[in-house]
């Protein structure tokens, strides 16, 4: 049987992050996404949305985010 090629031990970590934008919620959603400073996402996960209303309607956009990546955890000395 093959050997399976060596996978580097990772986990999953979360970081929340809030974005606006005055034009949309994807726009909002990629504004938190970047200001999280996450190099690789994995997934977001929305958490809140709210808007600011003006002149009848929707004028600036709100979110709160979870911003999910993996982090390789370190091999463990050997003593």
């Amino acid at each position: 049987m093959p050997a399976r090629p060596s996978a580097a031990a990772s986990v999953v970590r979360l970081t929340e992050a809030t974005g606006t934008s005055a034009r949309s919620w994807d726009a909002a959603v990629v504004a938190a996404v970047k200001a999280s400073e996450v190099k690789d996402p994995v997934g977001v996960e929305i958490s809140r949305m709210w808007a600011e209303w003006a002149r009848g309607r929707l004028s600036r956009y709100h979110v709160t985010v979870r911003v999910a990546y993996r982090q390789t955890l370190k091999a463990a000395a050997r003593r």
